[in-house]
């Protein structure tokens, strides 16, 4: 399997660190590499919640491709020429932060390059305290911090790096959708990427209860996920039957499985799996009424656990490519879909041309 063109993306969002409500650098790469490669053929909304990138071509409902820019990571205060005070976001394993190196940086980095750097000492009241090792030096003070791993890296047949889950997801989607507008098809398209998943689905919250989403849409959440039974590294990314929380739509689910069924034909290797490592924005979707499902890359060292310390997310290079793959067919074959979107509309014009008969007296 040749490289995809998704691992160069991810190389460039991971450009700049990443956390809970500190997105705004990976923002910025998004909105730069897209109006490179997308053009006019797709329109950008920055929401508060999420980046809404949709490319539309027919009438009718969309594929809505979901993946989160955020990765478990720090805010920092009371923030001195010594030390200062972390407070975690997201899931990191807390027994291995202690003596765990970090980077700071500003609210929105431009690079790699922190501000400072420092050590976490035990947690205490709900902070880990920071004993600097570089302090930020002059007036700049750094506002969050992630741990001092690789941005990204390519180790034989893997991809290691301190923030593969989601900005990995972020970099499917995107890839996925420069093959749909590359192609003009008629079809309806649609990639958001959330803020702050690792706090709790804030920004697809925020999106699902402002009603800016549209309920005849179909969501597919784009995770990297932890390995486990059924889904294995190097045997290709996992169609998600449900997360820990539960099942997925089952009409999404087949629809993905028929793609994937096509794209075997080619040679391409596809896993099935419900996966309950963990609960994803599919969830948060189905939740609140909308049709929903998942597609994971299989992840090892999920949110930087190694086996005795903090440790690179690692996935294998031949899972990368069918994932890309398989969005960009499903998107393709969206509008002959029988789902959700597609059948509410039918429904809605049979009520509308008969229920006037409801009145009528016979």
């Amino acid at each position: 399997m040749k490289g995809s063109p998704a691992i160069s993306l991810f190389k460039r969002l991971t450009s700049a660190p990443t956390a809970p409500f500190c997105e705004e650098a990976n923002i910025r790469q998004v909105r730069l590499w897209a109006r490179r490669r997308l053009g006019d053929e797709v329109r950008i909304r920055r929401l508060r919640g999420a980046l809404a990138l949709a490319y539309r071509k027919t009438r009718g409902p969309s594929l809505v491709l979901a993946a989160h820019l955020d990765h478990p990571g720090f805010h920092l205060s009371s923030v001195t020429a010594r030390g200062a005070r972390a407070k975690l976001f997201g899931g990191l394993p807390k027994e291995f932060l202690p003596g765990a190196e970090i980077e700071a940086f500003p609210a929105r980095p431009k690079g790699n390059d922190p501000l400072a750097r420092g050590v976490l000492e035990k947690e205490r009241k709900g902070f880990f305290p920071v004993a600097w090792t570089s302090p930020p030096a002059g007036s700049r003070r750094p506002v969050f911090a992630v741990l001092a791993l690789p941005p990204a890296q390519v180790r034989g047949r893997w991809l290691r790096s301190r923030s593969i889950d989601d900005v990995l997801g972020c970099a499917l989607c995107l890839e996925a959708l420069r093959r749909v507008a590359a192609s003009k098809a008629r079809t309806n398209l649609t990639v958001l990427l959330h803020r702050a998943e690792e706090a709790g689905f804030v920004g697809a919250l925020d999106l699902i209860l402002s009603g800016v989403l549209d309920p005849g849409d179909s969501f597919i959440s784009i995770e990297t996920s932890r390995r486990m039974p059924g889904a294995s590294p190097g045997k290709g990314p996992v169609i998600r039957t449900g997360d820990k929380a539960g099942l997925f739509d089952p009409n999404l689910v087949a629809f993905l499985d028929e793609t994937a069924a096509r794209l075997a034909k080619r040679g391409l290797r596809f896993q099935r799996a419900r996966l309950t490592g963990g609960t994803c924005e599919a969830t948060a979707h189905q939740t609140f009424g909308l049709q929903a499902a998942g597609l994971a890359i299989p992840l090892v060292n999920y949110h930087n656990r190694g086996r005795t310390r903090v440790q690179p997310e690692m996935v294998r290079l031949d899972d990368i490519e069918p994932a890309a793959r398989l969005l960009a067919e499903a998107a393709f074959r969206f509008p002959s879909a029988h789902l959700r979107g597609a059948l509410r509309r039918r429904l809605r014009n049979i009520h509308r041309k008969h229920s006037p008969l409801l009145s009528k007296r016979f």
